[in-house]
């Protein structure tokens, strides 16, 4: 019986052991998507301050408006809601990302404007139409991505 008690004991050891093994808890910069009713539209990267075991990446845009300007618009309505989302790194997989805090912004001229982010990452764009820079933030405790997007309200 001691013996069976002791074989028991290696298996259930064994078996945690293995369930380590597998884990990849190591993630790398997650992209950003802003998903619509019927597209999604994946943000630019910007600032990037990111440092793990196996990835350290630090990229840095000092004219952040001046490059979401130069990318492709976003044509979106007044009030529209979208849906936030992030996805995992593909390179070198895994989606761990332990309570990141969210914000997300719209600027013009300067001059920044909070957007209400509810629980499910969603928010409305503002009413007022014109051109804006959408600006992500990303922090959790690997570091800070920030995404970008050239948004026209129409």
């Amino acid at each position: 019986m001691k013996v069976y008690f002791h074989l028991f004991i290696g298996l259930l050891f064994a078996f945690i052991l293995t369930g380590c093994f597998g884990e990849d808890y190591d993630v790398g910069v997650p992209t950003a998507h802003l998903n619509f009713d019927m597209s999604s539209v994946q943000l630019s990267e910007a600032n990037i301050s990111w440092n793990t075991a196996s990835e350290d990446v630090q990229e840095t845009i000092k004219d952040v408006e001046k490059y979401a300007s130069s990318l492709n618009e976003i044509k979106v309505l007044p009030d529209q809601k979208v849906f936030l989302d992030f996805k995992e790194n593909e390179e070198n997989g895994g989606d761990i990302w332990t309570d990141p805090k969210i914000t997300v912004a719209l600027l013009k001229d300067d001059k920044r404007t909070e957007l209400a982010l509810d629980d499910s990452r969603e928010f409305h764009f503002p009413t007022k139409k014109g051109n804006y820079v959408l600006e992500v933030e990303f922090i959790n405790s690997a570091g800070s991505a920030q995404y970008v997007g050239n948004v026209v309200i129409e």
